[in-house]
């Protein structure tokens, strides 16, 4: 029997777990950043042609009912994107509010996207097409936990770079492979109950779930572990309550105990701790309450769409640096209600967890209101999405597996609601349900899609090319004869001035100037990157350094007391500051800056240095 939805034989859902899957598995090597901006683009390929879709539903008639019953979620989404654009707007460096953080890209940009694929799925994702979800999840499964099996055993066909453990599959990072791979084992484990396939499709998939449990394990993401624990438990509670009332209570009970015993665990307490603890806990308790401090500062707009790591360094800990180095830093919250309202303020934040609640709320009907295997395919959707939700709030919004989250959280409502079908009481009609003549929307839909894919592309190309030419630069040797500088001068001046580039890649562009002898422009673009961003902290770190090998301290202590106001527990800095003033002259100065850094209770090795070379 076929929905009336015009369309919706199934296509449209296709193409949503297409796109969803792409975003997930793509990267592409000759970008400097192979993966999280390669995702980007693809959501927004994808996402701007289901754009045109849904603004087709709005003004069709076939679909039009179908948008007001679900008026609630869609509200919620809209004021999250309204809310979004308006912080956005506020932030005080648009690239990062609209384009993301650098190897992040969860500005405005990716959250608009998202927000379409969530609406697609609750629109389109009804119980008839429920298993193309669990389909497309086992496929893409099976192709990320080969690839991790490959890396396992050092088969991979890229030479990655990789300060990590080797399994980082498609995503770029065994944290963000596991977490990945263990919605996808929640929705592997829960089709061999849910659906009715055949055994031996059945016996392929058990397969396929043991080999995800082999890779999440071998990945060492214990967030991994432990979210698809989570969702799979919740799965096994609804089926055994189904048959046994009485166990079904029990196993709740005893899952409940189990899920706080582990949260202790990771927390460092209880019998679990060695099983779950790991010290990466410690360092994230850091990140969130510098987040829950910029919230707390900035309540109404938060610091500024994805400017976590900009504001990181002034609200961390003192005890941050000296337990993890003055340089280490961090761009996001690692938990994605707090990075939410730290970075969006507190309207956006609460229109995110209005999201959360429909998509709760909806799950939690769904499975009291539905029967049999319909009863166990909206639970095995929703203990997926719990999984995601388990795992943001230790992680960050990474785009590949953002885009699961977005879209099994729409599905959840999609498959939890009653979809009001009218039959058609012509007499040749009597008793089926027909599909009615196409609407000129209907029509009009792929136009408008194919527009605003065409329109999307002078956003993506202008950001490809800045992801290859920096690249490509990055490939060249310093140039040694006049002939050559001047060459490479002409590709450096090209290449930085693309629009819409990176201003990691901008500071790193700045750097090869000075290092190919064009040391006055270096410093040009450092104090336009400055006067763009004036919370950066790359820019007069890059320029203090210079100032200094050029001899020139009195020009590197203007930079390096910007860098304290940014970093006011930046011990590595305040020892250089004190040098410099040492170096013109001015000692009082400088001893008063090393007794600041012993009163700090700095690294033992910067204590060490303030002795020798300060005198203090």
């Amino acid at each position: 029997m076929k929905s009336k939805i015009k369309g919706h034989d199934g296509k449209r859902v296709n193409l949503i777990l297409t796109g969803a899957s792409l975003v997930t598995l793509l990267f592409w090597t000759p970008a400097k950043d192979p993966f999280n901006i390669v995702k980007l683009w693809i959501l927004i390929l994808f996402g701007s042609y289901l754009l045109g879709q849904l603004i087709s539903n709005f003004f069709d008639k076939s679909t039009r009912n179908l948008v007001k019953q679900l008026k609630g979620p869609y509200l919620a989404v809209g004021s999250f994107v309204l809310l979004s654009l308006v912080a956005g707007l506020m932030t005080d460096f648009k690239y990062t509010a609209f384009v993301g953080e650098s190897q992040r890209n969860t500005g405005f940009i990716a959250y608009f996207f998202l927000s379409v694929f969530f609406l697609m799925a609750l629109t389109d994702i009804d119980l008839k097409h429920v298993e193309k979800v669990f389909v497309f999840a086992i496929g893409l499964g099976t192709v990320m936990g080969l690839y991790g099996v490959m890396q396992h055993y050092g088969s991979d066909f890229i030479k990655w770079n990789n300060p990590y453990n080797s399994i980082i599959s498609t995503v770029g990072n065994p944290d963000f492979a596991g977490a990945m791979m263990s919605i996808l084992l929640v929705l592997s484990v829960a089709s061999l109950f849910a659906t009715s396939w055949n055994l031996v499709v059945k016996a392929a998939v058990a397969a396929q779930a043991l080999m995800i449990l082999i890779v999440i394990y071998w990945s060492n993401a214990r967030q991994g572990l432990l979210s698809a624990a989570i969702g799979i438990g919740i799965f096994a509670v609804v089926f055994i309550w189904q048959r046994i009332r009485i166990l079904g209570i029990i196993s709740a009970a005893g899952g409940i105990l189990v899920f706080f015993l582990g949260l202790l665990g990771i927390f460092q307490v209880g019998p679990l701790t060695h099983y779950l603890y790991k010290s990466s806990v410690t360092v994230r308790g850091y990140y969130w309450r510098a987040g829950i401090d910029m919230f707390s500062s900035n309540p109404w707009f938060g610091v500024g769409l994805d400017r976590y790591g900009a504001y990181f360094r002034s609200f961390r800990s003192p005890q941050y640096p000296v337990n993890y180095g003055y340089e280490i830093t961090s761009t996001a919250a690692h938990n994605v209600l707090i990075q939410i309202f730290a970075t969006g303020g507190i309207f956006v934040g609460l229109a995110y967890l209005s999201i959360t609640g429909f998509v709760i709320y909806s799950g939690i009907q769904g499975i009291r209101k539905n029967q049999g295997n319909a009863r166990l395919l909206v639970a095995g959707v929703f203990a997926a999405w719990v999984a995601y939700f388990a795992q943001s709030i230790v992680s960050i919004d990474n785009i590949g597996i953002a885009i699961w989250g977005w879209v099994l959280g729409g599905a959840v409502i999609g498959i939890s609601r009653t979809r009001i079908l009218e039959k058609l009481e012509e007499p040749q009609n009597k008793g089926r349900i027909v599909a009615k003549p196409q609407s000129s929307m209907t029509l009009a839909q792929p136009i408008i899609s194919g527009v605003l894919v065409l329109a999307v592309f002078f956003l993506v190309i202008p950001m490809y090319k800045g992801e290859t030419e920096s690249q490509n630069v990055g490939r060249y040797a310093m140039p040694q004869t006049q002939s050559d500088r001047q060459s490479f001068h002409d590709l450096l001046k090209k290449t930085i001035e693309l629009p819409l580039l990176n201003p990691n890649y901008e500071a790193e562009l700045a750097v090869k100037f000075a290092q190919s002898g064009f040391v006055n422009e270096s410093f040009n673009y450092l104090k336009q990157i400055q006067t763009a961003d004036p919370e950066s902290y790359t820019a007069p770190n890059i320029a203090a350094d210079f100032y200094e090998q050029l001899k020139q301290p009195q020009n590197a202590i203007a930079q390096r007391l910007r860098l304290q106001q940014l970093d006011p527990w930046g011990a590595a800095n305040l020892l250089k500051l004190a040098k410099d003033y040492l170096a013109v002259g001015n000692k009082a100065e400088a001893q008063k800056i090393g007794k600041k850094i012993i009163a700090m209770k700095a690294r033992p090795e910067v204590i060490a240095e303030v002795h020798t070379a300060l005198g203090v």
